[in-house]
C-alpha cells in the first residue's frame, strides 16, 4: 500500500522547532499563559497559536499514516508468528499428555517400593527395640550378679569381708552403671539403695581407717592396703588430699597462737607462780619459754611429717597396674601428683613452713623482745631444725622433693646451667645428710630462715667492726691536743714521741678483734653457710683495719726521715711503723690459729675464706717490711760498694745498728728468708770491696783486715735476731780474705795455682781483682789499671764489678773494651776486662814474683 505523498514525513515535522514542547517538563497550560502574557499583539498571539496548532495537526496526521503504514508492512510476519505459537501448542499437549503417562507410572512404582520400605523400617525398630532391651536386662543380669559378689565379699553378718575385691567391685558396678541407662529399673534401684551405697561406703570408711591407723603406726603395709582399696574406688586422689589437709589442719591448731607474745608473758608469769626455790633459780625468763614452746612446735611437726612421709613412700612404691594415669608404670604418687599439683610431701611441707613463718614473723613483728631472741640466738634456731628434722628433710632418707624443684633440674642439664639454689650447695655441719639446695631446706631458708641469717650476720658484723674501731679511736678535740703538746715541753719530750705512742692500736685492743671473730666464728660453727657468712663479714672487718693502718702508714712515711737508715738519731715514729706492721702480724697469726682450731675444724667454706685473708694479711706485711728492709738494704750495699770512701765502714755499720735495732729486733714478721740473702749479700759486697781496694797498702790492709771481723759479727747479730745463722760460700770468704791480704805474691800465686778446696769460696772473679790491685800498688807508676784500659776509674770499677753488682748497661764506654764486652753475659765480660788488665801489666817490666803471680792468675779455670 502506497503512501500518499500529502504525509507530513519526519524530516519535516524536523523542520518545525518542537524542542519546547516535547521537553518533559513542558507544562501546556503555563505555555499557553506565556503566549498571552507576551508583549505582541494580538494578531501575532493569533498567527502565532494558528501555526503551532497546523503544525501539530498535521504532525498527528502524519504519525497516524506512518503507523497504518507499519502495520500494513509487518502483516506477514505476525501471521507466521502466530502459526508457529499454534505448532507450539499441540507439542505442548502432547508432553501434558507423556506427563500425565509418567505421573501414573511413578505412582504405582512408589506403591511397589514404599510398602516394603515402611515395612522394613517398622522391623528394624522393633530390632533395635529387643536390643536396647536386651542389653539392659544384660547389664541388669551383669549388676545383679556384682550386687550378689558384692554381698559375698563383704557380708553383712558372719565371715571377714575383702574389701580390696570389694573395692574393685564397686568401680566395675559405677563404670556398668555409667555406661548403661538403668535409672528406673526398680530393682537396680533398690539394689543400690539397699546393698552398693552402703558398703561403697563402709568400704571407703574402712580404707581411711587403715590409712590414718598404718600412718600414725608407721605400719607401710596397712597404709598400703589403705591406698590400694582407695585407688580401686577411685578416690586416691581425693583422700590423700583429705589427709594432708587434716595433718595440715592439725598443726595449724597446734602452732597458731603458741608464741604469741601475749600468750609468752602469761606462760613466764603462770611458771614463775609455780617457783618454790627460795633463790629463784627455778624461775624462767620469756626466752626459756619461748624456746620451749618452739621445741614442742617442732616436735609436732616432725610427728606428723614422719606420717606424711611413710604415706609417699608407700605411694611411690605401689604401682597403677589398672592404667588409671596414661604414663607406662606410672606410681600412685605419680596420679596423685598430676591432681594435687606436687608431690605429697612437698606439698605438706611448704605448707607446714608457711604456717610456722606467718607465726614467728606475726610475734617478731609485734614484740621486738622476740625478734632480738632469735635473730642473737640464730644458730640455735637453725638446730631448732636440725638435726631434729633430719629424718624429713636428709636426702639420703628420700627428703622432701617437689615436681616443680625436678623439672627445673632437669631443664638445668638440658641446657648445662648448674643449680645453685638460693642459699648455694653447702653441706650443713649439724646434718652432714642435709644440703642448703635441697628443696626442703631451701624452702624453709627463703621463708623463714634468710631473714634472721641477715640479721644475725649484720650484727656479728657490726660486733666484729666495733672491736676494729676501737683499735682507731678517732683524734682527740683540739684542748686536749694543747694540754697534751704543754706536757710534753715541760716533760722535754718530743712531739714526735706522743704521736708515735697515738699511731700504733693497743695490743690488747688488737687481740679483742681475733677473740671477736674467734668467738663469732664459735657461734655460728654449727651452720657451714652461717659460718661462711661470719668470715666474709669477719673478713670485711679485718680489710677495714688493714686499709686504716695503710693509711696510718702513709701517713708516717710522709716524713723521709722516719725511714732513713743514715741519720744521725733514729725517729721515733720508726717504731710507729714497726708496731703497725706488728699489729697487722697479730691479726695474721690470730686468723692462722682460727683457720685449724685445735677442737672443732671449721666447715671449708670459712676455712677458705679465711686462709685467703690470710694470705692477704701476710702479703701485706711482706710488703709493709720490706719497705724498711729495702731502705736498710739499700743504705748498706751503697756504703759498701763506695770503695773511695774510707770511712765505707762506718757509714755501714751505722745502718746495719739502725737495721738490727730498728727494724729487725722490734719487728714480730719472721723475715728469716730476705734477712739471710741480705746479710750474704753485703758479706759478698765487702770481700767485693776488699778486693778493689787500691792502692792496697799496709795501713788499708790492717784497716780492711779490722773491719771484716766487725762486718762479720755485726751481720751474725743482725741474721740471729730472726733466728738465722751466717754460714755458706760469702761467710767462708770473708773469713779467708784476712789471711789472703797479708800473703806475699809468691804465697798468693801459689794459692792462685793450686786453687783448692779451701779457698774455693772465694770467687775467681774477686780474686783476679785483688791481684791487678796488688800489681798495681807495687807498680803504681806504670800499672793503673784503668790506664791501661783507657777508661775512667769509675768506668773500670763498674766493668770489673761483676753480674751481680752491675745496674747500668753502658759502664764500658770505651771503645777499646767493647768486643770484650757481651750484655748477656756480664759476669764473663767483667772476667774478660780483669784479664784483659793483668795481660796489659806483663807488657810492662815487672819483678818475677809479679809476673808469676800474674801468671798463676791467668792460668785459673
Amino acid at each position: 500500500m502506497a503512501v500518499g505523498s500529502d504525509i507530513v514525513t519526519p524530516e519535516l515535522v524536523g523542520k518545525h522547532q518542537f524542542d519546547e514542547l516535547l521537553d518533559p517538563s513542558f507544562d501546556a497550560t503555563h505555555y499557553a499563559h506565556e503566549l498571552v502574557r507576551s508583549r505582541d499583539t494580538m494578531e501575532l498571539k493569533a498567527d502565532k497559536i494558528s501555526s503551532i496548532m497546523t503544525d501539530l495537526s498535521a504532525t498527528s496526521s502524519s504519525l497516524d499514516a506512518r503507523m497504518r503504514a507499519t502495520v500494513l508492512g509487518t502483516h506477514e510476519q505476525i501471521l507466521e508468528q502466530v502459526l508457529g505459537v499454534a505448532s507450539v501448542d499441540v507439542t505442548l499437549e502432547q508432553v501434558e499428555d507423556q506427563v500425565r503417562e509418567i505421573k501414573q507410572y511413578m505412582h504405582a512404582l512408589r506403591t511397589k517400593i514404599r510398602v516394603p520400605y515402611e515395612q522394613a523400617l517398622e522391623y528394624t525398630r522393633q530390632a533395635r527395640n529387643l536390643q536396647l532391651a536386651t542389653r539392659h536386662v544384660r547389664a541388669t543380669s551383669k549388676f545383679m550378679q556384682l550386687v550378689r559378689r558384692l554381698a559375698v565379699q563383704i557380708p553383712e553378718s558372719g565371715g571377714r569381708p575383702d574389701y580390696a575385691l570389694a573395692a574393685l567391685t564397686l568401680v566395675d558396678i559405677e563404670r556398668l552403671v555409667d555406661t548403661s541407662d538403668l535409672c528406673g529399673i526398680d530393682v537396680v534401684d533398690r539394689a543400690l539403695a539397699t546393698e552398693v551405697t552402703p558398703r561403697r561406703q563402709q568400704t571407703a570408711n574402712e580404707a581411711n581407717e587403715m590409712l590414718v591407723g598404718g600412718m600414725r603406726r608407721q605400719h607401710q603395709s596397712d597404709v598400703g592396703s589403705g591406698l590400694q582399696i582407695l585407688f580401686n574406688l577411685g578416690i586416691i586422689s581425693n583422700a590423700v588430699d583429705t589427709r594432708i589437709q587434716a595433718s595440715i589442719a592439725a598443726l595449724h591448731t597446734i602452732i597458731t597462737g603458741r608464741i604469741d607474745p601475749r600468750a609468752l608473758h602469761i606462760g613466764v608469769r603462770e611458771h614463775n607462780a609455780r617457783a618454790t626455790a627460795i633463790d629463784g633459780r627455778d624461775m624462767v625468763g620469756i626466752d626459756t619459754i619461748l624456746w620451749t614452746r618452739l621445741e614442742d612446735m617442732i616436735d609436732a611437726v616432725l610427728a606428723s611429717g614422719l606420717e606424711v612421709r611413710v604415706l609417699e613412700r608407700v605411694l611411690q612404691r605401689k604401682r597403677d597396674v589398672l592404667r588409671v594415669d596414661a604414663r607406662v608404670d606410672a606410681s600412685y604418687l605419680d596420679v596423685v601428683a598430676s591432681k594435687l599439683g606436687d608431690r605429697v610431701l612437698a606439698l605438706w611441707w611448704t605448707k607446714v613452713v608457711d604456717t610456722i613463718a606467718r607465726e614467728i614473723h606475726a610475734s617478731c613483728d609485734e614484740s621486738s623482745v622476740v625478734r632480738q631472741i632469735l635473730t642473737n640466738n640464730y644458730p640455735r634456731l637453725v638446730q631448732l631444725f636440725l638435726p631434729r628434722l633430719e629424718p624429713l628433710l636428709a636426702a639420703r632418707l628420700g627428703g622432701v622433693t617437689s615436681v616443680r624443684d625436678l623439672q627445673s633440674s632437669v631443664a638445668s642439664v638440658l641446657i648445662g646451667d648448674e643449680d645453685t639454689g638460693c642459699a648455694g650447695d653447702v653441706d650443713l655441719a649439724q646434718s652432714p645428710n642435709v644440703r642448703y639446695s635441697d628443696w626442703g631446706m631451701r624452702v624453709l631458708w627463703t621463708r623463714l630462715l634468710s631473714v634472721f641469717e641477715a640479721e644475725y650476720v649484720n650484727k656479728a658484723a657490726s660486733r666484729m667492726d666495733d672491736s676494729v674501731s676501737r683499735c682507731f679511736p678517732a683524734p682527740p678535740p683540739a684542748g686536749l691536743v694543747d694540754a697534751q703538746s704543754t706536757w710534753a715541753q715541760r716533760h722535754n719530750t718530743k712531739s714526735d714521741e706522743l704521736q708515735a705512742v697515738s699511731t700504733v692500736p693497743n695490743r690488747k685492743l688488737v687481740a679483742s678483734v681475733v677473740r671477736s671473730v674467734g668467738t663469732e666464728l664459735e657461734m655460728a660453727k654449727s651452720d657451714a653457710r652461717l659460718c661462711t657468712m661470719v668470715a666474709r663479714a669477719a673478713t670485711r672487718a679485718i680489710s677495714s683495719f688493714v686499709a686504716t693502718t695503710k693509711d696510718r702508714l702513709l701517713s708516717v712515711m710522709d716524713n723521709p726521715r722516719v725511714v732513713d737508715p743514715c741519720a744521725a738519731t733514729a725517729h721515733p715514729m720508726t717504731r710507729s711503723v714497726i708496731g703497725l706492721i706488728n699489729c697487722v702480724e697479730a691479726l695474721r697469726v690470730g686468723i692462722s690459729e682460727l683457720c685449724q682450731p685445735a677442737d672443732q675444724p671449721l666447715t671449708a667454706p670459712a676455712q677458705s675464706v679465711l686462709c685467703t685473708c690470710r694470705d692477704e694479711l701476710q702479703t701485706f706485711i711482706d710488703a709493709q717490711s720490706d719497705v724498711l728492709l729495702d731502705a736498710a738494704d739499700r743504705a748498706i750495699s751503697q756504703a759498701l760498694l763506695d770503695v773511695d770512701n774510707s770511712s765505707l765502714w762506718s757509714h755501714a755499720e751505722h745502718a746495719l745498728q739502725w737495721l738490727q735495732t730498728q727494724v729487725l729486733e722490734p719487728l714480730d714478721p719472721r723475715r728469716s728468708s730476705r734477712v739471710h740473702t741480705m746479710t750474704d749479700s753485703y758479706l759478698t759486697l765487702f770481700v767485693h770491696t776488699v778486693c778493689v781496694t787500691m792502692p792496697l797498702a799496709e795501713t788499708a790492709k790492717l784497716r780492711l783486715a779490722s773491719e771484716l771481723p766487725q762486718l762479720e759479727f755485726a751481720c751474725s747479730q743482725a741474721a740471729s735476731t730472726m733466728g738465722v745463722r751466717v754460714t755458706g760460700d760469702a761467710y767462708k770468704s770473708v773469713r779467708q780474705m784476712r789471711p789472703l791480704l797479708f800473703m806475699t805474691s809468691r804465697e798468693l800465686a801459689q794459692v792462685l795455682g793450686e786453687r783448692s778446696a779451701e779457698w774455693s769460696s772465694v770467687s775467681e772473679l774477686d780474686l783476679l781483682n785483688h791481684v791487678v790491685c796488688r800489681v798495681a800498688t807495687e807498680e803504681e807508676a806504670a800499672c793503673v789499671p784503668h790506664e791501661l784500659l783507657g777508661c775512667s776509674r769509675r768506668e773500670w770499677l763498674g766493668c770489673v764489678a761483676g753480674s751481680e753488682f752491675v745496674e747500668s748497661t753502658d759502664v764500658c764506654r770505651n771503645k777499646e773494651m767493647l768486643h770484650l764486652w757481651d750484655t748477656r753475659n756480664l759476669s764473663a765480660s767483667c772476667r774478660a776486662v780483669v784479664c784483659e788488665c793483668l795481660k796489659r801489666m806483663l807488657k810492662h817490666k815487672l819483678a818475677d814474683d809479679l809476673v808469676a803471680l800474674i801468671q798463676a792468675a791467668l792460668s785459673m779455670k
